[in-house]
């Protein structure tokens, strides 16, 4: 059976076994007591609606899912929502996927092309993004561009985390858990009234896990867990038209090294090598969980901010306003190869601020026929990042090419000693700050034409400059990587139009199909790292996505089955390719024009009373459509990174009322996802595996609870990847300027993990 005839069949099972269960559901509903499915509240149309209202594909999970299943990272969001992947270079630059769109530029002067807002608070850094999903309200994700009310940078979606707001009801909650790994967690939280018209509430999370890879040079545990994290709240209501929240958050991550291992047939030690080590081939390590890598590095960071929202409701409408402070500042040490090669030495140095300022103002008709919002934004962000590649081992010996001596040729090795550079060491650096100025105005506006027919217009107009200082300097023998030092100061603006118009029709009470079409837009920028001041001064250009999407929201059997379905073609232009350039040189270029299309559906069965079931599934087509590169490579046709053609979720929750025992929970969840591609040019091996990807993959978590309701105690015993899965969460190509080599440097993703959690709360 071909690799398309599977996917083929396991997408026809897939329908199949939904079509089932929803007909399954219907005879079982009514021989039991009715159940009906509790309403999702959304709000990503920046005011609070239902989510079979809302004409966008939505995924939404409550703070409750979130802390039933354990999900604590955006890795753990991605897996349970269609189209949406996560991968992780390290803990400082988390890469989100939506659709097929991501980006993994990690300079000062790159941005994310799946936007992070926190309590609606943008947040620029993906390093300062990723952290601790505790407390929340709800999370959602609006996957495809939403360039109107969530503005630059979300040409991919959106991530829109919600943290609860303090209440009036006096509460404590402590939650601790021990598994393997030696991991613990500690949380709590405490909240209640100041007065009769504030509320505070403080929430505080230690985490600490050993690393699951080991160190060949010390024995050190590397891709641990470290992390504290603390949010403080303040909500302020003197009179029933104004609300004021103050929030504060602090992150501080303190780890080793992250586990890199080298994956492939051989690494051939070139144009340098570790002195005493022969020239040629060494053979990739057989555990992919033993770290042969020359040195262990490390990863520190701290995140931090501040944010006050105020809401008004006024004559003219709602009037909200949110002013917010981020801080980012990390650190980290990384060996590039992954390998006992005594190589490039990637260490890194940043420190990200940003200021954003929101005002908008929506109202609702007294009949509810018209809805409306305009506002004004306004962001900016200061990067200071200085990035250094060490190259090791070059004391002794160095290869070149071109040589800077005459009669120097290619395959001799050339002694530092004596030389006119002497013994200076091949060591590069980028000195890197960015400031951007960001503003925009936007607006939306709902009409409903009949009872039935709704029309949806909206626009936003960005301006966006950045203001660069790129230095590079140090010594390159090869001239490859930086071929003279340069000092530049580039500086460029753009404007971009983003418009969106949508069309909603209420076919019934329970089912809304509509048709939309929408744009997003992500500024250029400069390469940090480029080897020329020419390439320096060039940068790139922003990158656009015009994306046309149908789809159906629907509800069934009086509220016991929820069926969402999306159908979407998505057009982008210019599109920002980070790639690895001769084994150590990264760059951005763009990539002519790339497509995405596919098809999503998401399913919830209140099966019985105590049975619930959840899936949802994705199919992706997604590929460049023109794409050559500068050294002329030809990638049109290939698959988009990290893109898998089809990808599932099952979920299946049983939940018993146990009388004066508590009540009884267990879930089991099972996630799918086929291969993927981290390198535009698709490469494998000659027996088939994916040299810079993944193959296929499948999780398997669950957990059993006991929650005792009268004492206000619940005991949990948990699981994730039960079948204690061998996946790649990152990859780099290791096969060097010459196509000589085929390895690449990976990071695996956590083996099988379990434990027990104890949670106590007084209310």
């Amino acid at each position: 059976m071909t690799l398309k005839t599977k996917h083929k069949l396991l997408s026809t099972t897939l329908a199949a076994t939904l079509v089932a269960t929803i007909a399954n559901t219907s005879n079982k509903a009514y021989a039991e007591e009715a159940v009906t499915l509790e309403e999702i509240v959304v709000t990503a149309q920046k005011r609070s609606e239902n989510l079979q209202e809302v004409p966008i594909a939505v995924t939404a999970m409550s703070g409750k899912f979130l802390e039933d299943s354990g999900i604590v990272a955006l890795d753990e969001v991605s897996t349970r929502t269609p189209g949406f992947t996560m991968s992780r270079f390290n803990m400082a630059q988390p890469q989100l996927f939506i659709r097929g769109i991501g980006s993994t530029d990690d300079s000062a002067f790159g941005d994310q092309s799946v936007g992070v807002f926190v309590d609606e608070v943008y947040v620029g850094r993906a390093g300062g993004s990723d952290f601790d999903l505790m407390d929340l309200e709800r999370l959602e994700v609006l996957r495809g561009p939403q360039g109107t009310l969530y503005g630059k940078n979300v040409v991919g979606g959106a991530v829109n985390i919600i943290t609860k707001k303090p209440s009036a009801e006096t509460q404590v909650k402590l939650r601790g858990s021990y598994g393997n790994f030696n991991r613990y967690e500690l949380r709590g939280l405490v909240n209640g009234a100041l007065s009769d018209t504030v509320n505070a509430k403080l929430s505080l999370s230690k985490v600490e896990r050993d690393g699951h890879s080991t160190s060949s040079i010390d024995g050190r545990k590397l891709s641990d867990e470290n992390n504290f994290s603390a949010r403080a709240q303040l909500l302020f209501t003197p009179n029933e038209e104004v609300e004021f929240l103050l929030s504060a958050d602090y992150s501080r991550d303190r780890l080793a090294g992250n586990s890199r291992d080298c994956f492939g047939e051989q690494f051939v030690f070139f144009p340098w090598f570790a002195p005493g080590q022969p020239l040629g081939a060494s053979p990739c390590s057989e555990d992919p969980f033993v770290n042969e890598k020359t040195v262990n590095g490390f990863q520190n960071r701290d995140v931090w901010g501040v944010s006050g929202k105020i809401t008004w409701q006024t004559g003219l409408g709602e009037l909200t306003s949110i002013t917010a402070y981020r801080n980012s500042d990390f650190e980290f040490q990384e060996d590039f190869s992954g390998s006992d090669a005594n190589l490039v030495i990637n260490n890194v140095d940043e420190d990200a601020k940003q200021f954003s300022q929101e005002l908008r103002l929506g109202d609702v008709s007294e009949d509810g026929r018209f809805k409306w919002i305009a506002g004004l934004y306004y962001f900016n962000e200061k990067i200071d990042r200085l990035d250094n590649n060490d190259f090791r081992g070059n004391d002794a010996a160095v290869m070149v090419t071109p040589s800077p001596v005459p009669g120097l040729t290619w395959g001799q090795l050339l002694p530092l000693t004596g030389q006119p550079w002497g013994q200076a060491p091949f060591n590069i650096f980028f000195d890197q700050f960015n400031t951007t100025n960001s503003y925009a105005a936007f607006g939306q506006a709902t009409y409903d034409l009949t009872q039935q027919i709704s029309i949806t217009l909206g626009a936003r107009y960005t301006h966006e400059k950045k203001d660069a200082e790129i230095n590079g300097f140090g010594f390159d023998p090869t001239g490859g990587f930086l071929a003279a030092p340069y000092d530049v100061s580039p500086s460029q603006s753009w404007n971009s139009f983003t418009p969106k118009a949508t069309l909603d029709y209420k076919v019934t009470e329970d089912a809304m199909v509509y048709v939309s079409y929408s744009e997003g837009f992500k500024s250029g920028g400069f390469n940090g790292s480029a080897s020329s001041e020419a390439a320096a001064l060039r940068g790139f250009d922003p990158e656009k996505a015009k994306q046309w999407e149908v789809g159906l929201k629907s509800m069934w059997l009086d509220g016991q089955v929820r069926l969402n379905l999306t159908a979407f073609h998505i057009d982008y232009t210019d599109l920002q390719v980070f790639q690895l350039v001769n084994g150590a040189e990264l760059v951005i270029d763009n990539a002519a024009d790339a497509t995405s299309k596919g098809f999503e559906a998401e399913l919830t069965a209140a099966l019985t009373k105590e049975l619930t079931f959840n899936a949802n599934y994705a199919y992706l087509d997604a590929s460049y459509s023109s794409y050559i590169t500068e050294d002329g490579e030809d990638f049109s046709g290939n698959r988009l990174t990290r893109s898998p053609e089809h990808s599932f979720n099952i979920a299946m929750t049983y939940q018993r009322d146990l009388g004066d025992w508590g009540v009884l929970t267990l879930q089991g969840d099972y996630a799918y996802r086929d291969e993927i591609f981290f390198n535009p040019d698709n490469f494998r091996l000659d027996d088939g595996r994916i040299l810079v990807g993944d193959g296929s993959r499948s999780l398997l978590d669950a957990y059993v609870a006991l929650e005792f309701v009268q004492q206000g105690l619940e005991v949990k015993l948990w699981g994730k990847n039960l079948t204690d899965e061998l996946y790649r969460v990152h990859g780099i190509d290791g096969r060097g300027p010459f196509g000589l080599t085929n390895s690449a440097a990976v990071v695996y993703g956590l083996p099988r993990s379990y434990g027990v959690t104890l949670t106590w709360q007084f209310n």
